[in-house]
């Protein structure tokens, strides 16, 4: 009895610290399933570009890296992760990456990651002006302190946001379905212990065929 009582406090002991991790880890690819950026910019002057995307269903994986790269058409996003065998507290881990960057000649950009998610195109010009920052991409949603909370992925460790406009239809479902939104990011919304969330107006929204923890097999 007294065995079993030492494994069981172990246990608690492993889920409530994170990872026990057994063996080497396992390199695979992590998702970008997210992005944020002006929808036309100036060329040579900086703007952010921001992505995320889930990495792991539990505390057993991390990011590794995270990549962005601009070619004479695109802009290429990836990741990389590290997953392990072990017993894992069970939170969900995410990532959010926030990188100054400048587009050195005029043209249209098409956002791609290996996920094939409709991630948009950055116009980059010589005259005018930068627009507003306007989001793409797919998360899951929680419902907190009268906001309904964004996660890029799953709402875990990487920056939350709050939605602005979501539909009562997509609140039914999108706590078990992978919600695609677009939107723009307009200031910011007190989210109770979440505190201050920047918020998302939300342009269309849907649910996708995704269920939360199907995002990796």
């Amino acid at each position: 009895m007294a065995n079993a009582r030492l494994a069981a406090l172990g246990l608690t002991l492993l889920l409530a610290t994170g990872c026990w991790r057994l063996g080497e880890a396992e390199q695979s690819e992590a998702l970008v399933t997210w992005v944020a950026y002006p929808e036309t910019v100036r060329v040579n002057e900086p703007f952010s570009f921001e992505f995320g995307g889930p990495v792991s269903p539990d505390q057993c994986g991390r990011l590794d890296t995270a990549t962005l790269a601009v070619t004479d058409s695109s802009i290429e996003l990836a990741a990389r992760r590290s997953t392990f065998r072990a017993i894992c507290a069970p939170q969900h881990v995410s990532f959010y990456e926030a990188r100054p960057m400048r587009i050195a000649t005029p043209g249209e950009y098409r956002v791609r990651s290996s996920t094939g998610i409709d991630l948009g195109t950055l116009v980059a010009t010589d005259t005018g002006s930068f627009s507003s920052v306007r989001t793409w991409g797919e998360g899951t949603i929680r419902e907190a302190a009268g906001c309904w909370l964004f996660g890029p992925g799953w709402i875990g460790s990487q920056r939350v946001f709050a939605l602005d406009g979501l539909t009562p239809e997509l609140r039914e479902v999108g706590t078990q379905r992978v919600i695609y939104v677009k939107g723009q990011l307009r200031g910011f919304g007190d989210c109770g212990n979440w505190g201050s969330r920047p918020r998302i107006r939300v342009d269309t929204a849907w649910a996708t065929d995704k269920r939360v923890g199907d995002l990796y097999p």
